[in-house]
């Protein structure tokens, strides 16, 4: 009676260590892990940094302390998860050359870190606004650096390891338009918006460097953007019988998108007006090829695709006629609402792709399990 009493509690047990070592138990953890590191060296930042009250926002503020140290954890909580975590969930990133791989890894840690310094830094101003006089003594601040900067690593630590094509792309959507608003928002011309876009990075000041910094790194991430959706439409021209010099025309598109992007904000109008449009009207023609080249090689695609990429021209057409023929828009207001459509509809392309990977690699896996018994015999 005693080892068939015993043998369920054991049982239990076994089961219950199994599923300590699953996959979503251990990223879980490692990412609690992460945001204790985190906490902790928020904690050695504010003691070794701030000395007696200080403000929520402002010149050697909570907030600026807070937004520095949550930019250093979450570049490299980013980093060492893209580089160790994420080839674990895409062992296809193992096989890229070094330096697609490197790219891979810096692009999005930037955009992690960078966003963590802009979200931080605007949460405590806001929050200056809202306790308008509020000073804190030297340990309560430290608590709140240490709240900060251990909140961005859980959370960069979870999302970066499970990062792919339609999260990253999402992340750059908001990357984008949280960078554009910052840089707006500290313009020292509240009426930069009567000339035309490009004018919030041509300045030295710190909205020029929000600016031309958004656009860089941007620009680094959707390369990266590109390798992921090279990988999952490979998977579908393989399943559709495509030939995949469709996947290699894509990709390098991707990548020329990603380039002429980064190389707007290296060559901002304060450095070669002349260079400057050159580099920005052939990122125009790019999106523009690729607008109607992509639904043309990726037919088989979900029709919804097709469908909004007849929106999407028609938008274009009508902003073009709105702005040259009519007047009705001014040259930023042209540059936004082109800017929103196109990149709402690359937004669409790499979720549509992704999802079409998801479910060939689904297929994949019900056909092998339905084969499975019959192998056996």
């Amino acid at each position: 009676m005693i080892p068939s009493e015993r043998a369920p509690v054991s049982g239990r047990a076994q089961s219950r260590r199994r599923l300590r070592t699953t996959e979503p138990i251990r990223a879980e953890s490692t990412s609690l892990a992460l945001g204790a590191a985190g906490a902790v060296v928020g904690l050695v930042v504010g003691l070794v940094l701030l000395r007696g009250t200080a403000p929520l926002s402002g010149p050697g503020s909570i907030g600026q302390i807070a937004a520095l140290s949550t930019l250093a954890v979450s570049g490299l909580v980013a980093a060492c998860s893209l580089a160790v975590l994420a080839p674990r969930r895409h062992p296809w990133m193992r096989a890229l050359p070094w330096w697609r791989r490197a790219l891979a890894v810096l692009g999005p840690a930037l955009v992690y870190a960078v966003l963590a310094f802009l979200l931080t830094g605007a949460m405590f101003a806001v929050l200056q606004q809202a306790f308008l006089g509020v000073a804190l003594d030297r340990f309560a601040s430290t608590f709140w650096v240490s709240a900060s900067t251990g909140a961005w690593a859980y959370v960069v630590g979870a999302g970066a390891a499970a990062l792919d094509g339609r999260s990253l792309a999402t992340l750059l959507m908001v990357f984008l338009t949280v960078g554009v608003l910052s840089a707006a928002m500290l313009s020292p011309d509240p009426y930069w918006w009567e000339r035309f876009f490009s004018e919030l990075g041509a300045g030295s000041d710190q909205a020029g460097l929000t600016f031309n910094l958004t656009l860089l790194v941007t620009g680094l991430a959707f390369i990266a953007v590109g390798d992921f959706l090279a990988h999952d439409l490979g998977l579908w021209a393989r399943e559709t019988g495509e030939p995949f010099w469709k996947v290699r025309v894509v990709h390098a598109t991707l990548v020329v998108l990603g380039a002429h992007l980064a190389l707007v904000a290296l060559i901002s109008l304060n450095v070669s007006k002349y260079w400057h449009n050159v580099v920005a009207e052939t990122l125009v023609v790019v999106f523009g090829l690729a607008l109607l080249l992509f639904p043309a090689l990726l037919r088989r695609l979900p029709g919804g695709l097709l469908l909004f990429t007849g929106i999407a021209f028609g938008i274009l057409v009508m902003l073009i006629v709105m702005f040259d023929v009519v007047g009705y828009l001014n040259m930023t207001a042209f540059e936004m609402g082109a800017a929103v459509t196109v990149y709402v509809w690359l937004l669409l392309l790499i979720r549509t792709v992704s999802a079409a990977g998801d479910s060939t690699r689904a297929l994949a896996e019900a056909t092998l399990h339905d084969q499975g018994p019959d192998l056996a015999r």
